[in-house]
């Protein structure tokens, strides 16, 4: 690894994966169905084979699943790097080597946004949050180390910086709140759980409120 990579690996790590210390503000699961879909529509997915081959920035840009989320992690700027998180993601799985870390999203299925309030959607969809507001918002779904079902532990957990704590349960499965639809999607730089809802700090509320 030269030099300049291994420089790029260390901003890309500081920015993106620290994990914040400070606890989160009231948060909601919004979009919540009584039968939380792990697919949208007719579309199944890419098969297990195929996802273990790609980085979670490849399945984000491949399965028409997570169209909404994968839009929304598009709008959001690392003011550190000074790309966006998908393309931050995407250049992290290039430098990872032999992938000894990794990360682990709880990504929210279409159909999630597809239940939102108007309000709301027309916020999350249209760029209307502000950088700051997006970032907080996806730090709520994303955990800094591999975390595959196996190993989950009920309770509040860390999450990236910007996120706060968000709560797991076991019995039933959720995170923030948010039934977890599908687990265990293995990538080649960590792991994706499939969520039927979509966890909505108090602030972006009040946002779409305004």
């Amino acid at each position: 690894m030269t030099r300049s990579t291994a420089m790029i690996l260390l901003v890309l790590i500081m920015v993106l994966a620290g994990c914040g210390d400070s606890e989160s503000g009231p948060i909601t699961c919004a979009g919540r169905g009584d039968q939380p879909e792990a697919t949208s529509g007719d579309e199944a997915g890419v098969t297990e084979a195929e996802a273990a081959g790609m980085s979670i920035a490849e399945l984000l840009m491949t399965d028409s699943r997570f169209d909404e989320f994968r839009n929304l992690t598009a709008q959001t700027v690392s003011a550190g790097l000074g790309m966006s998180w998908l393309e931050a993601w995407d250049m992290q799985a290039e430098q990872m080597g032999d992938n000894r870390d990794g990360v682990t999203v709880f990504v929210p299925a279409n159909a999630a946004f597809e239940r939102l309030d108007p309000g709301l959607a027309s916020v999350l969809r249209e760029g209307e949050l502000d950088n700051e507001l997006r970032y907080t918002l996806l730090g709520h779904h994303y955990v800094h180390r591999l975390y595959p079902s196996s190993e989950w532990e009920s309770g509040p957990q860390r999450t990236w910086r910007g996120g706060g704590n968000v709560e797991l349960t076991l019995d039933p499965p959720t995170w923030g709140g948010c039934p977890i639809a599908q687990t265990d999607i293995r990538v080649n730089n960590g792991y994706i759980h499939v969520l039927g809802g979509i966890v909505i700090p108090d602030e972006i509320q009040q946002a779409a409120a305004g």
